[in-house]
């Protein structure tokens, strides 16, 4: 996955932002908090829908959120829906984590 370059988000209000919240208890700041959060820390996955999957710690460090973002070209993504990410999304990105921090220490 090439390095991610979010420079904007979609947001339409009553209809992204209202289903992130209504279904999974996230806001629209924890989204961004997120995807504008360090990169070093941002593992971007391609998912089968042609869509971005990124997993990433929110500021306080405490959390990780799973967020689905539609490319709109040109850096712009339309965010689908965000939430605290399953077991596997977890397993992967732990993974991804200690193998970057192993790299680093070398």
């Amino acid at each position: 996955m090439a390095e991610l370059d979010i420079q904007e988000f979609i947001w339409e209000p009553g209809i992204n932002d209202t289903h992130i919240w209504e279904r999974h208890h996230r806001t629209r700041e924890e989204v961004e908090d997120v995807c504008y959060g360090d990169p070093k820390w941002l593992k971007g996955e391609d998912t089968k829908e042609g869509r971005l999957r990124v997993i990433g710690p929110r500021a306080d460090g405490k959390r990780l959120l799973a967020i689905i973002l539609a490319s709109q070209g040109s850096g712009s993504f339309y965010p689908v829906t965000a939430k605290p990410p399953n077991r596997q999304e977890r397993r992967r990105y732990t993974a991804w984590k200690e193998e970057k921090i192993s790299h680093e220490s070398e």
